[in-house]
């Protein structure tokens, strides 16, 4: 009977050991190795205009790769989405800037009031 006591408490505590409440306090959030900065419309051309902007390297390694770029209406849709290098797909070194730029006809801008603009590494 001691045995069985004995075993219910042990498991009883190890039950407590991995609540949430617990087991939050071990999660580490990941560091964010990237800023996007900058973005923004050109309109330079009358029959192509830009997205550009800036990618800062905030991690303490060299990254290369692109973003996905997301053109959203004022309600939050999608209404288009591509991709595009940032530096040409040269790698940014720690602190180091890259420029990313997407062209497109006019019409594609066509009630986009935002971006959603992130780095993914290739």
């Amino acid at each position: 009977m001691k045995e069985i006591l004995l075993l219910s408490i042990l498991f009883t505590s190890c039950l407590g050991s991995t609540s949430n409440e617990n087991s939050d306090s071990r999660i580490q959030s990941v560091p964010k190795i990237y800023s996007v900065e900058n973005v923004r419309i050109v309109k330079e051309h009358s029959n192509a205009w830009a997205v550009k902007g800036v990618v800062r390297n905030d991690s303490n390694r060299s990254i290369k790769g692109a973003v996905k770029i997301k053109f959203l209406n004022s309600r939050g849709d999608i209404v288009y989405s591509t991709k595009a290098y940032v530096n040409d797909g040269d790698p940014l070194q720690p602190g180091q800037a890259g420029a990313f730029e997407y062209y497109k006809d006019p019409e594609t801008f066509n009630g986009v009031n935002n971006f959603d603009v992130e780095f993914y590494e290739r």
